[in-house]
């Protein structure tokens, strides 16, 4: 995952000036977007479908929801941005991402995939909608910047509610398995530099 390397600033610094994205690479990093809140929709949705505690699957329930909302969000904005086969832009950003996700459907206990899930993935997209959110302006592009407000909020708010579920499920016996899972999802996350790719955190200057 891309961080500062001396020719910028760290990119936990918000940016002050134009848009550092080019056209090109804000519709790429839409499409991945779409592509993760669509595969978090059939995650979420397919893990409900498995689980007997009803508080769970409840939660988990109303996560689904959100991410399918804000797989239409971003598919609107792709079409609005002028492309009219926005399926064709909804693609992951590496091979990896993919394999975390179906990691996430393997063989492992529902607290692995809530660990995999708001300890890596989620906060790996928080910190790619973020960077994006940090890099824009409401003259060059306010539509991303409304749709990016809705991801983070609802997502953040997953974020605490995972960490909750997470919290109120483990015991110590389980702390070797989720942290070895947390590993190889995050080896995965990393590996692919980040849930958008190498640019995650990362922009040039146009």
């Amino acid at each position: 995952m891309q961080t500062s390397d001396g020719d910028g600033p760290a990119p936990w610094i918000r940016h002050q000036g134009p848009n550092r994205f080019s056209h090109a690479e804000t519709v790429a990093r839409i499409g991945h977007y779409k592509w993760l809140e669509m595969r978090l929709f059939d995650l979420l949705g397919t893990w409900v479908a498995m689980i007997d505690d009803n508080d769970v699957a409840y939660g988990l329930g109303h996560h689904c929801a959100h991410h399918s909302f804000h797989a239409e969000l971003w598919h609107r904005r792709l079409v609005e941005l002028g492309h009219h086969r926005p399926d064709d832009l909804t693609v992951p950003a590496a091979p990896e991402i993919e394999a975390a996700f179906d990691a996430l459907l393997g063989e492992i206990t529902m607290l692995e995939r809530l660990v995999g899930l708001y300890r890596v993935v989620l906060p790996g997209l928080i910190a790619a909608y973020s960077f994006h959110l940090d890099n824009i302006n409401e003259v060059s592009d306010a539509p991303s910047m409304r749709v990016l407000d809705i991801c983070l909020r609802d997502d953040l708010d997953q974020w605490r509610q995972g960490e909750l579920m997470i919290q109120a499920l483990l015991k110590s016996d389980d702390v070797n398995k989720v942290m070895s899972t947390q590993a190889e999802i995050t080896s995965l996350v990393v590996t692919a530099g980040g849930m958008v790719g190498p640019g995650s955190l990362s922009a040039r200057a146009d």
